[in-house]
């Protein structure tokens, strides 16, 4: 039942018409189908075809100005699409910031025997006293010699 022809056809045509509406529904509804329909509607004006047909010197060929309006429409596209992708990356940049810093902790563990921070302790009292009593030598010294 599925291969007859009437069925096909109409498969077919059913298709279309969802396919049809639904691409209706979406001009109709979103922001980017009104916007596209904006563009049709500008691209469909006796205008835009004047000069169209002004630029074009030969049935079915171009002339040397329309080629150079369609290198230059190229070129616009690649500026305005460098252009998005710079200004999308300053947007992200306000958000994230002008800099990354990264802080960096560096740990040293170092095992202290008990006996080996008593020594420490106990040459440090030393060089300490060793110190004192010059300081007092040179001081009697320096009262015996005025």
């Amino acid at each position: 039942m599925a291969d007859h022809p009437d069925f096909l056809d109409y498969a077919a045509h059913f298709e279309e018409t969802t396919a049809q509406g639904s691409h209706t529904e979406w001009q109709q509804t979103s922001v980017l189908g009104r916007i596209t329909l904006l563009l049709l509607k500008l691209g469909d004006n006796s205008f835009i075809h004047a000069i169209v047909n002004s630029l074009s010197d030969q049935e079915g060929g171009d002339s040397q100005s329309a080629r150079f309006v369609s290198i230059f429409a190229n070129f616009a596209i690649v500026i305005m699409g460098v252009l998005a992708a710079y200004v999308i990356g300053r947007i992200l940049q306000m958000f994230i910031g002008r800099e990354i810093v990264i802080n960096q902790e560096i740990i040293i563990e170092e095992e202290v025997k008990l006996s080996d921070l008593k020594k420490q302790k106990k040459s440090a009292e030393e060089e300490k006293g060793v110190k004192e009593k010059k300081g007092r030598r040179n001081a009697r010294e320096k009262k015996k010699i005025s």
